[in-house]
């Protein structure tokens, strides 16, 4: 098999989110759910959705505050 061949025929290597799915997470700033509420930095809640490789999740937080908010993964540590 050829170079030109085995280069067209590589798989893209796949992109591993930092967090998956149901993780549970502490933002790092200050944050506003979808509904408008404030979330405070420190907060902790779950990953229910991973978008665009793992660059932003929707999390959702039970405490202080009930709600989903989209946060970007720089602003994210695991709890």
């Amino acid at each position: 098999m050829s170079f030109e061949t085995m280069h067209t025929l590589r798989k893209a290597p796949e992109v591993t989110p930092l967090f998956p799915e149901l993780s549970v997470v502490m933002i790092l700033r200050d944050a506003v759910t979808d509904d408008g509420l404030p979330v405070p930095a420190g907060a902790r809640g779950t990953i229910v959705e991973v978008y665009a490789d793992g660059e932003a999740y929707e999390v959702e937080f039970a405490s202080p505050v009930a709600g989903t908010a989209t946060i970007l993964a720089e602003a994210l540590a695991a709890a």
